[in-house]
């Protein structure tokens, strides 16, 4: 039987020292006298393959604590698991547990990597605003591990039959966000996708949305003429005209330079930094457009110049 009158005895020359009482454990020597490490050799049931596990260094590590420490590694042995495998889960999982981020620093980290892929500032400052506002202030400091679906739905139910496009906006940040999470590691899955189940139904998009109202297509020719060609000329009639007879956005009525327009072909192209699909975009110009810019050039310019710039106004303008 190993005692700690044979321990201290150990040197560099000395053979490992097993322990009766236990077995596979060993003292193996170290250059200094009276100093050993406590190894567990055993045959993992897992691999079948033999391992050694270190249980410390003799003396700091007594004969009776290697012992214990053996004798538990021996029953999870007996039961098929692998010590040294357990032991390197649990060591991930503290460490998992100390690097598991609150549900404010996820939510800061996920901004910070998506953003780059916004538009406009407006957006990537709207996005994590609507987080800061309704979410962080309840839920920002909890471990995102630590989080269920109930949580969400507390933060969202002040806004969920208020502010519906607002809430809904917000769980599916929410649900990027706790999905980000699940792609690290940190959870299994995004508990946001079921928070709908525990809050009440929120109207439909019919019911909630409130309409410009809208001319009726039958009195457009009506309008035309006897509003827009009514009284003085303006700034405002003309673009609205014009964007009556192209069908194009506002924005795009609005940045039209006069070298996009080729009066010949009868063809505006709107090049792709103005369009919102970022394509560019050829417009055909009807007779009535085209009688539209060639009369009123002057006006056209007076327009061009408040929207863009004298520079990119009288651009093309020689050609008019």
């Amino acid at each position: 039987m190993l005692t700690d009158a044979k321990a201290r005895k150990i040197s560099s020359a000395s053979k490992p020292l097993s322990d009766s009482l236990t077995r596979g454990l060993y003292l193996f020597p170290s250059a200094t006298p009276g100093i050993g490490k406590w190894i567990m050799r055993y045959v993992s049931p897992v691999t079948g393959k033999r391992r050694d596990m270190g249980l410390g260094r003799y003396p700091e590590v007594s004969i009776r604590d290697a012992r214990t420490a053996a004798q538990d590694a021996r029953r999870i042995l007996e039961s098929g698991g692998d010590p040294l495998e357990i032991k390197r889960m649990q060591e991930e999982e503290r460490h998992h547990t100390l690097t598991m981020p609150s549900f404010g620093e996820a939510a800061r980290k996920v901004h910070a990597e998506i953003s780059l892929g916004f538009k406009n500032a407006k957006h990537r400052a709207q996005w994590i605003n609507t987080i800061e506002q309704n979410v962080i202030p309840e839920i920002g400091s909890i471990p995102v591990n630590d989080l269920r679906a109930a949580d969400f739905a507390r933060c969202l139910k002040p806004i969920w039959l208020t502010k519906p496009e607002t809430a809904s906006r917000v769980r599916q940040r929410c649900d990027t966000i706790m999905n980000w999470c699940a792609a690290q590691g940190y959870i299994v899955a995004s508990p946001v996708g079921v928070v709908d189940r525990l809050l009440a139904r929120q109207p439909g998009k019919r019911e909630r949305t409130d309409h410009h109202p809208a001319l009726p297509w039958r009195d457009l020719p009506k309008f035309f003429v006897e509003v827009l060609n009514d009284g003085p000329r303006a700034s405002g009639k003309l673009m609205l005209k014009l964007l009556v007879l192209t069908t194009a956005r506002s924005g795009e009525i609005r940045g039209m330079r006069w070298c996009e327009i080729d009066l010949e072909s009868a063809v505006w192209t709107i090049p792709a930094d103005r369009m919102k699909a970022k394509t560019a975009h050829r417009v055909p110009l009807s007779t009535s457009a085209l009688d539209l810019l060639k009369r009123q050039p002057r006006l056209w310019v007076d327009v061009m110049r408040r929207a863009c710039g004298a520079a990119s106004a009288d651009a093309g303008w020689s050609g008019v």
